[in-house]
């Protein structure tokens, strides 16, 4: 007992800096708009505030979901202009106008953004950005409602109802207020299921759906809160400022600003764009004040030097940079790896028994319906055939192998079975329901039914264990339980040593283990792995077939793609020929082997002898 109360107090001396650290930065915050006696300080601090919110907005859709906007200014402009109109044709507060703008901008989002989210990088950057012109142009045109490029002026008339004040501390700790409530949005979303799902869709979108995420409704909902933020930082512009125009508001330099700082100051974290906008916000400002009298246009050459050489020598920003020591040196403190210890012992996952996999009773062959079953499934890309009426059937608990040369087809039925592609003609059943055709992919994960890639399919830039949360959460909604059984599904596949270490750092070995693990943490009864042991080297893959034996003996039924013969016939209890497309054979791996069929189009007169 005495042991373990020194353990738990010097792990909670651990983290005190994380409890401290953020306590003394809100309170240097609250204190920072009072501190200025001179007007151009206190509107840079402003400002500081302002970009802060809008960038860290942009960054729920930007960088967590990875959908690079280049049109947020439509939905900015669309909040100015709305509170704007609102007051001075209705009397309506703009408080009132900041919702009801951010209600609008919210509508035009979903209306815009689902269907733009089929294009994916660059075309939807490009879809964005158009959208957005598209809305300044009708800004300029629409006289008769927005006065054109006059713009519209907002009477000074001082008064908390009215959003405007004499002085400008009132508007710094309305903008800080913003500011810490996206930054509070963004840290939940971050460790929510939410956030998994939207750093996983970024990282790999076939990845995420394979594991059960809804990629579409994710985006979507993340294009909203980032809309939503936006839109109410419009109308705050247009209060602080008292006048807009289509040329201010709709300004494609203001979308492309956003990225900017959220890149700076890392992109996809949560303080990341904040501290973009405190570096680069006050360095544009004092770069125009102290150079654009003496040389215009000095001060863009010096601006858009920092950022290249930020871009160079900072690849993931400020912050990214600064947690390439800062982790390390916390893990180095006393009690560091007291975290893991603290949960307490780690259950397995699965059984670890190894023993040959269990064969499927014979006298049940005739009786016992199939758990899988394909009939006659074609798939056609222009005037090829890839996959031609192939039919077969998987019983509950066995090994299905599947070989033949590349571009037999093979991989085209696993993406047929899981939602990736839809076939021409033919059926496909799962435990007595028809699936064929069922799309998108996430549908075929939540009937248990999961897959690995040929080539593999890590989030190169999420830890071992937040890859492998991203799968559980298929089946749990809380962070707590999804980290738990990610915990023990490490242990099963051997990289519990790995749990912080970023995929992208692993070897291949270890990374087609983290493949299996994240396919299992979605507790498939169907699993499909594909190529599972192409690249490693005769020890690892010794290893590979011991995990698949474990979790054969588990009951998982097993469709296995191979090109390595020993795992293949090792591991099957069935084995499936393809070639151009077409069932060439269907039998036991002894048979297959001796099977002269299959000699001549696969295996070759050197594995007979």
């Amino acid at each position: 007992m005495k042991m373990s109360f020194i353990s738990r107090k010097t792990a909670h001396g651990l983290f005190l800096p994380k409890i401290y650290f953020p306590l003394v930065l809100l309170l240097f915050l609250l204190v920072l708009p009072i501190l200025p006696r001179n007007p151009f300080y206190e509107d840079l601090i402003i400002m500081i505030f302002f970009w802060g919110t809008l960038a860290a907005s942009w960054n729920l859709v930007g960088g967590f979901a990875g959908q690079i906007s280049l049109g947020h200014t439509a939905f900015f402009g669309i909040g100015a202009y709305t509170s704007t109109l609102l007051w001075l044709k209705f009397g309506l507060s703009p408080w009132l106008g900041m919702f009801a703008g951010a209600g609008l901008a919210v509508l035009v989002a979903v209306a815009i953004g689902y269907p733009c989210f089929r294009l994916k990088s660059h075309f939807f950057a490009l879809a964005t950005i158009a959208f957005a012109e598209v809305v300044r142009l009708v800004a300029s045109y629409w006289r008769g409602l927005t006065q054109g490029g006059v713009g519209l002026l907002i009477s000074f008339k001082p008064g908390i109802e009215n959003f405007i004040f004499r002085g400008k501390i009132p508007y710094a700790y309305i903008a800080l207020g913003l500011m810490l409530l996206i930054i509070l949005v963004s840290y939940s979303i971050r460790n929510s299921r939410f956030g998994f799902y939207l750093i996983s869709l970024r990282e790999d979108q076939d990845a995420a759906e394979s594991l059960g995420v809804k990629t579409s409704r994710c985006k979507l909902i993340a294009l909203m809160i980032s809309v939503l933020f936006t839109a109410i930082g419009g109308t705050f512009y247009a209060q602080y400022l008292l006048f807009i125009d289509p040329d201010s508001v709709f300004s494609l330099s203001f979308s492309i600003e956003l990225p900017l700082l959220a890149i700076i100051g890392g992109l996809g974290t949560v303080i990341g764009p904040i501290v973009g906008a405190f570096i680069l916000t006050p360095l544009d400002v004092l770069l125009r004040g102290w150079l654009g009298g003496i040389s215009a246009g000095l001060n863009f050459i010096v601006y858009g030097t920092v950022l290249v050489v930020a871009v160079i020598y900072f690849p993931r920003g400020i912050v990214g940079w600064l947690s390439t020591w800062y982790e390390p040196f916390l893990r180095r403190l006393p009690g560091a790896n007291l975290a893991v210890a603290l949960e307490g012992t780690v259950s397995p996952a699965f059984s670890s028994d190894t023993s040959e996999p269990k064969d499927s009773d014979p006298g049940d062959e005739e009786t016992k319906s199939p758990l899988f079953k394909a009939q006659s499934l074609t798939k056609h890309f222009g005037g090829l055939a890839a996959v031609k009426d192939v039919s077969f059937q998987i019983k509950k608990g066995e090994i299905l192998g599947l070989i033949g040369p590349n571009g037999a087809g093979k991989t085209t039925i696993f993406n047929l079975i899981t939602g990736f592609l839809s076939p021409d003609s033919g059926r496909i059943e799962f435990k007595g329901e028809e699936i064929t055709g069922l799309k998108p992919p996430h549908k075929v994960c939540m009937k248990y039914i999961g897959r690995t890639f040929q080539l593999v399919k890590p989030f190169n830039n999420m830890t071992a264990l937040e890859n492998v949360m991203v799968g559980a959460f298929s089946r749990v909604k809380k962070a707590k339980e999804a980290r738990e059984e990610a915990t023990k599904m490490l242990d099963f596949i051997g990289l519990l040593g790995h749990r912080d270490s970023l995929a992208s750092s692993l070897t291949l070995a270890d990374r087609k283990r983290l493949e299996l693990g994240k396919a299992l943490s979605t507790r498939p009864e169907l699993l499909l792995l594909d190529e599972v042991v192409a690249g490693l080297n005769p020890r690892e893959i010794e290893e590979i077939i011991r995990i698949i034996k474990a979790i054969s003996n588990q009951g998982i039924t097993l469709f296995i793609i191979e090109h390595v013969m020993k795992a293949i016939m090792t591991l099957s209890h069935r084995i499936i020929v393809l070639h151009h497309g077409e069932k060439i054979a269907e039998s036991s791996p002894t048979e297959i082997s001796r099977d002269r069929r299959v000699i001549d189009a696969y295996l070759g007169e050197e594995y007979l002898a």
